[in-house]
């Protein structure tokens, strides 16, 4: 880039200039003002002039002209010549008479014309009075007038500039040369001096003083730019020497947060869909491995739910240490704070604990040392990293524990009776089915019973409902307890109407056990007033399919065997009720 240099002025020439042109316009100025009011006062002067001619010549003209004494005409014209400011005068009698004094003046109309009035006569004139003034000596006496002045005033300008120059050299220049040569010796390189003018001492300061101040506060400044530039340059020569292992260091936390983070990965995913069964070995593995990346002797998890109580759920070696694992009150005696935290165990000094605490879910993950050590940042934060993927993974497990139950609880209630915990119809006839299946490939034997309470309608009516429901509990217990083999099914078809599913019994068998379960209620006791036993009794209907309806369809076939169940149980109840009535029995009323 160019560098354009300017020519330099300097200021006390540029104040001495300026003083040199207000002086000359103000002299101009002056002496135009002078030169117009001496004008005018010679202006003046000529017009008295000219009243002295009206007062003081005229009245004599006037007489002259009337004695015709012609000399005293001439005298009075050549009195009126004499005045220096008259060119010429002359008198113009009416009478023809003429006198004039002075050289002639041609070609030009007199300045003053006065008229010389008739002594008796108003109105009438006995001639004219013309005046022509000297024009040239006018102008050379107002010139005379205004070259002095003007003269002295420009040389009072030039003595005042002249001072104002000294003055301005002495009191501004010199200083701001001073100030200049110093300006160029600052340097950042050394301690500069203070700068000093010389100047006498006085009781006040000017412009020039507190420049003065500022340059020397500009050298503070630029020492103290100085030092701190020399600290500056030795702070970054050692951190240019501190660099590559800075660098070095970092990179080795980067490569080792990295493994740790590859690691959690794969731990991470390994974790998530392990069986319930083997969780708690995997969890115990995961420890295991953590405790290795920091050289740690056990690792252990605690959790805390809403009941309040701590469980150690998770430990790496399986150890009594309570310095590594503390018994679950000393976890419950400890105040937590909301959010994470990393930090040295409260109970040991040979340890670090990460906790994170969520309204009432709380986690744990300690590890624990042969011998206090302290952890260093990047320790932590990768104990931090862990205990995120553990505790994500646990809470999954929760969940999925969770989802589990709630999924077979719901299984279960969609197949029982909420009443007796029997098999509803549903399940029943899904079993049902299952096994008809089953027996048509086999040709098994498959027979159903059906069970009805005697006189329920006046047990519930003579002693509530609710002892009604107790009574049909009690009941369902004796089913499930009769039919406790593999594949037999207890089920309420609804109100006090049970079935019992029998895979595998023949007809003879099946009414063996419908005999067992009318006796199992009979001996119950249970007491029943308005029933002709006085107790609460069963009436029971059995029939039995053989498989050999393979033809028809399964819907067909157990609507044939049920409503022949339902016949034998109104045969049942026909004969007095507490009894059993099976296919055969039926068959034989029929004939």
């Amino acid at each position: 880039m160019r560098v354009v240099t300017r020519p330099f002025h300097s200021i006390a020439r540029t104040v001495l200039r300026n003083v040199i042109v207000a002086a000359a316009v103000l002299a101009l100025v002056i002496g135009a003002a002078h030169s117009w009011y001496t004008y005018q006062k010679e202006q003046q002067r000529v017009e008295a002039l000219t009243s002295t001619f009206a007062l003081g010549h005229v009245p004599l003209l006037m007489v002259g002209i009337w004695d015709l004494e012609a000399n005293a005409l001439q005298r009075q014209v050549d009195l009126m010549a004499a005045y220096p400011e008259i060119a010429e005068a002359r008198v113009q009698a009416a009478t023809g008479m003429a006198f004039s004094a002075g050289p002639e003046v041609a070609n030009r109309r007199p300045d003053v014309r006065l008229p010389i009035p008739h002594p008796t006569e108003p109105g009438e004139v006995l001639g004219e009075l013309q005046v022509w003034y000297d024009n040239d000596y006018i102008r050379r006496e107002i010139v005379s007038a205004i070259v002095p002045g003007f003269i002295e005033f420009v040389l009072f300008a030039l003595v005042v500039s002249f001072i104002t120059y000294r003055i301005i050299f002495a009191g501004l220049n010199r200083p701001l040369r001073a100030i200049d040569d110093y300006s160029r010796q600052l340097t950042p390189g050394r301690r500069n001096p203070p700068l000093e003018l010389g100047r006498r001492q006085r009781h006040w300061e000017d412009e020039i003083d507190l420049m003065v101040d500022g340059f020397n506060t500009l050298r503070d400044g630029i020492a103290r730019f100085s030092e701190e530039r020399d600290q500056a340059v030795k702070t970054l020569s050692r951190e240019r020497d501190m660099l590559d292992e800075r660098v070095r260091e970092r990179t080795q936390e980067m490569r080792q947060i990295n493994e740790v983070l590859e690691s959690l990965s794969r731990l991470s995913v390994s974790l998530i869909d392990v069986p319930y069964e083997s969780q708690h070995s995997a969890m115990v593995d995961a420890l295991a491995r953590c405790g290795k990346l920091i050289e740690a002797s056990a690792v252990g998890i605690a959790v805390c739910h809403e009941a309040g109580d701590w469980e150690w759920r998770y430990c790496w070696p399986v150890s009594t240490d309570t310095r590594a694992f503390p018994d679950s009150r000393v976890l419950h005696n400890l105040s937590w704070a909301q959010g994470w935290y990393v930090g040295d165990t409260p109970w040991s000094p040979h340890g670090l604990v990460c906790t994170r605490v969520v309204d009432s879910e709380r986690y744990l993950l300690t590890f624990h040392e042969p011998k206090a050590r302290t952890y260093t940042p990047l320790e932590e934060r990768l104990v931090r990293m862990a205990a995120e993927v553990l505790f994500k993974v646990i809470e999954r497990w929760e969940n999925q524990h969770e989802l589990e139950n709630s999924r077979r609880e719901l299984y279960r209630l969609s197949r029982t009776d909420p009443l007796t915990g029997l098999a509803n119809r549903r399940y029943f006839n899904e079993v049902r089915d299952t096994e008809g299946r089953r027996i048509q490939r086999t040709g098994e034997p498959l027979s159903v019973l059906m069970i009805d309470v005697d006189f329920f309608k006046a047990y519930n009516d003579q002693y509530g409902h609710s002892k009604g429901d107790r009574c049909l509990v009690r009941l369902a217990e004796v089913f499930r307890q009769q039919c406790a083999r593999a594949g037999e099914l207890s089920a309420r078809l609804g109100g006090e109407e049970f079935a019992i599913l029998l895979p595998g019994h023949d007809e003879a068998e099946a009414l063996e056990m419908a005999e067992r379960v009318r006796s199992a209620v009979y001996d119950l006791a249970v007491p029943h007033e308005h029933s002709p036993m006085d107790w609460v009794t069963v009436s029971i209907g059995c029939a039995t399919w053989f498989g050999d309806r393979g033809a028809e369809p399964l819907d067909a076939v157990f609507d044939h065997l049920m409503r022949n169940a339902d016949r034998c149980l109104y045969k049942a109840k026909a004969l007095g009720r507490n009894r059993v009535v099976g296919e055969a029995s039926l068959s034989t009323a029929n004939e």
